[in-house]
């Protein structure tokens, strides 16, 4: 598979004229179509238009698409993603990234080898490094493979074959595009902005059952320039993997690292991992973001607090479902019945406490907080 490259941009000439020099330092890239689309408007419009016009694409042919009208984001996403109908396949970046040398390569791997998978719904090529509910880290269950999987439609460079965006195009025709409260998602979700084609996504995967392919080390990475939703953050910002020539893919019927929308593992395949809930109907809530109408099983594999646990795990080993694996001794996640779980307020509290210890590791005194204060107002 030989994927053209699409890259999405609005207003923003300077993060474009840097995703354009990472591109051309792509390896395995060979005679391959690069179409820069530019949305009307913006007050940087021909800045934009200029760094497009001026970049010298030596791997193929350049293509520059003018939108005769302001698109919007999620709008000129969506055509751009239908570019994939000439084609075949895209590379699909809007325009804060930078991607790793190694990019085409991954993608046009993993393109190949998920394929005929009518489960997979895309490609990643960023690693997601942090939970994006409570935005602590999130660290997948290592298994054979350099990938796992996630009911999660990540923006920060994708990849999809003709078949895989025709899918997403039909079930788009008839869908109910926002988030509603049946729709087994995080009640965070319905709060996104109607311009954000995210949670849109997000929705087909967890109603069709389909994943996104996610790499362990990241191709690309995000610098949060401001934007349409964005006013600069560095929060995005991870290792690039720039060496590997190769990736251990696997199918996703062999994985145990997969994850739902929640971005906990799926209950079927922690079984694969021990025995102890096999006779349970249960949901899993390790991260403890879900909300009474998102646990619709009698038992539940949480850090909420609950009043009678049949079983109880320590909060020590990493990621958090090593604790339950490997039943490390402790009482910081509950096995149990959803009816016995402690919602109070201050039960959430105690339960997000020790949920973030557990995540910074280390405990900072006042004194270091004040010299980095002081720090930050001397910068300043």
């Amino acid at each position: 598979m030989k994927p053209a490259i699409v890259v999405v941009a609005y207003n923003r000439p300077v993060a474009l004229r840097r995703l354009l020099v990472s591109l051309a330092a792509l390896r395995g890239a060979v005679d391959v179509p690069l179409v820069i689309s530019i949305d009307a408007g913006g007050d940087l419009f021909a800045q934009v238009l200029a760094v497009a016009q001026q970049f010298e694409w030596a791997l193929g042919e350049k293509r520059i698409v003018v939108r005769e009208r302001p698109y919007g984001l999620i709008n000129h996403v969506f055509i751009c993603g239908d570019l994939v109908d000439e084609f075949g396949a895209i590379i699909l970046l809007e325009d804060d990234l930078v991607v790793s040398p190694m990019a085409y390569r991954y993608a046009t791997d993993a393109l190949d080898f998920y394929a005929d998978d009518p489960q997979i719904a895309g490609i990643s090529l960023n690693a997601l490094w942090f939970h994006g509910l409570i935005h602590e880290p999130f660290t997948p269950y290592l298994d054979d493979g350099d990938v796992f999987f996630m009911q999660i439609a990540w923006f920060q460079g994708q990849a999809y074959t003709k078949k895989q965006w025709a899918q997403f195009r039909e079930w788009w025709e008839t869908a109910v595009p926002t988030i509603l409260p049946t729709d087994n998602m995080h009640e965070l979700f319905q709060t996104f902005p109607s311009t954000d084609w995210f949670p849109l996504k997000t929705k087909y995967l967890v109603q069709t059952d389909r994943f996104y392919v996610f790499p362990r080390e990241s191709l690309s990475t995000n610098f949060g320039d401001s934007g349409t939703h964005v006013r600069g953050t560095s929060f995005f910002q991870v290792p690039l993997q720039t060496r590997r020539t190769s990736f251990r893919f696997q199918p996703l019927a062999e994985a145990v690292a997969v994850y739902d929308a929640f971005q906990e593992m799926l209950p079927e395949r922690v079984n694969r991992l021990t025995d102890q809930l096999a006779a349970y109907d249960f949901t899993v809530d390790l991260y403890g973001t879900r909300s009474l109408a998102n646990i619709p099983t009698e038992f539940v594999l949480t850090t909420q607090e609950m009043r009678h646990p049949l079983l109880a795990f320590g909060l020590d080993l990493r990621p958090l479902l090593a604790n339950v694996i490997q039943q490390q001794a402790g009482s910081g996640i509950s096995f149990g019945r959803t009816a016995d779980l402690n919602l109070s307020w201050r039960a959430r509290l105690r339960a997000e406490s020790r949920r973030h210890a557990y995540f910074v590791r280390r405990r900072v005194g006042v004194r270091q907080r004040l010299k980095w204060w002081l720090g930050k107002i001397l910068h300043n």
